[in-house]
């Protein structure tokens, strides 16, 4: 879900930009909950990413100018019409690229690239296991598993959503049940997951407040021989 601002005018400080879009992400009810990571001083806002316009700059700023669409920084409290924020780090999107998935470009593809690049030396040929695959997490982690020669299994809760999974490049898809770990072995063989070979895949509900990422395999999924490590997101 993404909400549109009314920001009217201009006049703002050098620096500032008018938010367009941003995200609900699960992270901002937990963060309004008060059991995410961090607490900030009360009142705020929230909202941890979203795309706004660059309105003006600051003396010497160079790499955008008024006007350009730019992701706001991450946790910056993004709820908001207006925000004043550093031009470093900042550059250009393009402005024919739909801006609700420009929104969400902050969290969830680099949650995926993570999990896939920067825990296990994972090579073209090998098999990665997720479940909450139609999440926006989990369809990055099919897109950029495509991209690396890796193939996916995609656990989900719906059959509707087995074949929508399949058209963006998912290897296997597969409804959970209790017979999951048969249904797998029978389509792809003795699965690989990042964390070695498995012969009981038992996937079962998300982590306890959704902000904790298994590698590569969400949720609380035990396997044996899996080595788990997690990281905010």
């Amino acid at each position: 879900m993404c909400r549109h601002s009314r920001a009217r005018g201009s006049g703002l400080e050098p620096g500032s930009d008018r938010v367009e879009l941003s995200p609900l992400n699960q992270s901002d009810l937990l963060l309004a909950r008060g059991v995410y990571g961090m607490r900030p001083a009360l009142p705020t806002v929230i909202g941890n990413e979203g795309v706004g316009r660059v309105l003006a700059l600051g003396p010497g700023v160079e790499n955008v100018k008024v006007g350009d669409r730019v992701l706001a920084p991450l946790s910056s409290f993004t709820w908001r019409e207006r925000m004043v924020a550093s031009a470093n780090g900042l550059f250009a999107l393009p402005l024919d690229a739909d801006p609700q998935q420009l929104a969400m470009l902050a969290i969830n593809p680099p949650t995926a690239a993570l999990l896939l690049s920067e825990y296990v030396n994972l090579k073209p040929g090998e098999w990665v296991v997720q479940n909450s695959a139609n999440s926006g997490v989990g369809r990055w982690v099919i897109a950029f598993a495509k991209t690396r020669g890796l193939k996916t299994v995609n656990i989900v809760r719906r059959s509707e959503l087995v074949a929508e999974l399949k058209a963006i490049g998912g290897d296997f898809v597969v409804v959970d049940s209790p017979d999951v770990s048969k249904e797998i072995k029978a389509a792809v063989g003795q699965a690989e997951s990042a964390g070695g070979r498995d012969d009981r895949v038992r996937p079962s509900a998300h982590t306890g407040g959704g902000n904790l990422r298994p590698l590569v395999h969400q949720g609380s999924r035990r396997m044996r021989n899996a080595a788990e490590r997690f990281f905010w997101t």
